[in-house]
C-alpha cells in the first residue's frame, strides 16, 4: 500500500449512528433508537457485512505462478479474532461459530479505531 493510504483515515469509522439524532433535530442524543426518532428511518438501510480472514502481500509474478495445491501463508495466527467489516470499514473483531448448521459470527470486541483502506 502507498503511504497516502496509510495516512488517510475514514471519517465514517468513528461515526455513532445512535448519536445522530442531534443532527436531525431530535435533540435527545439517546443511546437507543425509539420508534419515533429520526434515526429510526435509517434502520432499514442495507449494509454489507464481510468477514476478512487475513491477507498476504505477494507480487504479480508470485501470484501468476500459483497452481492448484499451492499454499499461501496468511498473516493471522490460528485462533486470532477475525476482522468484521461493514461496507469496507472495520467494525469489530469476531470468531466464526456454527449456528443451526450455518456459519455465524460471535463478536468478541468492537473497534473505535479508524480502519485502513484495503
Amino acid at each position: 500500500m502507498s503511504e497516502t493510504q496509510h495516512n488517510n483515515t475514514n471519517p465514517l469509522a468513528e461515526l455513532d449512528m445512535l448519536e445522530m439524532d442531534d443532527l436531525f433535530g431530535d435533540g435527545q442524543g439517546s443511546k437507543s433508537a425509539p420508534a419515533g426518532s429520526s434515526i429510526s428511518r435509517f434502520m432499514d438501510v442495507p449494509l454489507t457485512v464481510t468477514l476478512e480472514v487475513s491477507s498476504a502481500e505477494v507480487t504479480l509474478g508470485e501470484l501468476s505462478k500459483a497452481q492448484a495445491g499451492d499454499v499461501l501463508a496468511l498473516e493471522k495466527t490460528v485462533g486470532e479474532p477475525l476482522d468484521v467489516k461493514v461496507n469496507g470499514v472495520l467494525f469489530a473483531k469476531a470468531e466464526v461459530v456454527m449456528v443451526n448448521g450455518k456459519y455465524g459470527l460471535k463478536f468478541v470486541s468492537a473497534t473505535k479505531e479508524p480502519a485502513e483502506n484495503g
